[in-house]
């Protein structure tokens, strides 16, 4: 397992020790993996008609700059513990997204967390075929998160 691609959904309920990352760490060591942090943003759509256009972008930007600066703390966690890492911050829908980065990164293991009340989960556990798991195929890992 060279390719271990870690995505995150959730900034507030994912820190350097949390099960999400601790698992990612373990797994990275014991099979001297690659960890590619991905954070999947929506794509932003037009302002809304009452908001100035720059505001919006200025807004958007700011936003994204943070969410970048987040991940990068991630990889650089990793990096601290020996595990060769690269953070991600891609916009699209998010499955389409996992399902196209794990493909263009050759990953081993997708790991997600796992919160059931979670829009992400209710796409992964969809039985249609916009679900993850329906049509990913790369093997899944899920940790559970703390509620």
């Amino acid at each position: 397992m060279k390719n271990i691609l870690v995505a995150i959904d959730n900034f507030e309920a994912t820190t350097t020790t949390s099960p999400l990352i601790e698992k990612t760490i373990e797994l990275a060591n014991a099979f001297s993996s690659k960890v590619w942090v991905l954070h999947v943003v929506p794509q932003s759509g037009q302002a809304p008609y009452n908001v100035d256009k720059k505001l919006f972008r200025r807004e958007v930007s700011h936003e994204l700059r943070d969410e970048h600066e987040y991940l990068q703390q991630f990889a650089n966690c990793l990096r601290q513990r020996n595990i060769e890492s690269t953070s991600l911050l891609v916009e699209g829908a998010t499955i389409k997204t996992i399902l196209h980065e794990s493909d263009r990164l050759n990953v081993d293991l997708i790991i997600l967390g796992c919160h059931k009340h979670s829009e992400l989960f209710a796409a992964l556990m969809n039985n249609t075929d916009e679900g993850l798991l329906s049509k990913c195929t790369h093997p899944i890992m899920f940790v559970p998160t703390p509620e």
